[in-house]
């Protein structure tokens, strides 16, 4: 093979792969696979941008914001979200104390009672468990908006900037919840043995979670904008480049992992960038296991024969390049 043909073999399934192909967004991770198998960064030409694919790399991107700008999301937040140092630190530390320890502390007992309220002898994971329950949890954080916009502006924050921290943090503390709620249920139906493990002991929980997360981040990618040129991974990346993190495929890096692709009670911890890293670690993971962790325990105490109420290959899930998560699952909690 001359050095063309070994060039255009390695290169060619970044030239034609399109992720937002239904048959991939379902099942994205073999493409993964073989898209790192040629370097763990490569150019999507069907997406007129970069994939950063390894562990290591994903993991550095995370520490250079001065590099890879959370720009792409200004249009969703400008203010946290969207925002880079020096301007993001300084609004990180004015909403830290809603998601400090204390504070999730006292959410806990509340998610614990709302979960086992809203079992029913059947219902849909999604529609009627993980969401009104992630919305609860919500509301008695954020304390509505007009409350949470006082405080806000009390540190110095314009109304507009409030407005739009109380929608991200509404937003991300329902969705990112829903999703991870509904993959953990799921994984439970799917994994017996693993089921039966976390059954005999709820200690396992935590970990169960971490390696549902792990496997299944609730996004699959996250957005960046190249400030600069780059050198990641092999390659240069342009200036103004869109950069897709692809924390789903980062989190199997077998480089990382031993089988990476299996679910296991006694992985190692650390090896997970579903909460992003650095100054972008999620400012409500916390928050968010906590809510998981709540919808298990009272699922396995109060409902320990569930079942699902159809065939798991017939789950509906939301497939493109930027989401795969469960739309609707249908569980028999009394397992008859």
């Amino acid at each position: 093979m001359n050095v063309f043909a070994r060039w255009f073999a390695r290169t060619r399934p970044a030239a034609t792969i399109d992720f937002n192909a239904p048959a991939i967004a379902r099942d994205p991770f073999p493409h993964y696979e073989t898209l790192r198998a040629a370097g763990p960064v490569q150019f999507l030409a069907k997406h007129h941008s970069w994939i950063v694919l390894g562990f290591e790399q994903v993991q550095w991107a995370f520490t250079r914001p001065d590099r890879f700008s959370n720009q792409p999301y200004v249009a969703v937040d400008a203010v946290l979200l969207g925002a880079d140092p020096p301007e993001h630190t300084a609004i990180r530390r004015i909403v830290s104390p809603w998601f400090s320890r204390e504070a999730i502390e006292r959410l806990g007992a509340f998610a614990d009672e709302e979960a086992r309220r809203l079992l029913k002898p059947a219902f849909d994971v999604v529609g009627d468990y993980a969401q009104p329950l992630s919305e609860a949890v919500a509301t008695r954080l954020i304390g509505g908006d007009a409350e949470m916009d006082a405080g806000l502006l009390r540190e110095g924050l314009s109304d507009a900037q409030a407005r739009s921290l109380v929608h991200l943090f509404w937003a991300a503390s329902t969705k990112t919840t829903e999703r991870a709620i509904a993959a953990c249920v799921l994984n439970l139906l799917r994994h017996a043995d693993v089921r039966a493990a976390v059954e005999r002991d709820h200690a396992l929980i935590g970990p169960f979670i971490d390696e549902v997360l792990r496997l299944h981040p609730p996004e699959p990618l996250l957005r960046r904008m190249t400030t600069q040129a780059v050198e990641i991974g092999g390659v240069t990346v342009p200036e103004r480049s869109t950069v897709y993190l692809a924390l789903a495929a980062a989190n199997r890096d077998p480089a990382r992992h031993e089988r990476p692709s299996e679910l296991r009670l006694d992985r190692p911890k650390g090896g997970s960038l579903s909460f992003g890293h650095g100054i972008h670690h999620c400012i409500g993971a916390t928050l968010g296991r906590m809510e998981v962790t709540a919808a298990l325990r009272a699922l396995l105490l109060h409902a320990p024969r569930f079942r699902a109420a159809e065939p798991l290959d017939q789950v509906r899930l939301a497939a493109s390049m930027l989401e795969l998560h469960v739309e609707r699952l249908m569980i028999d909690a009394h397992g008859s």
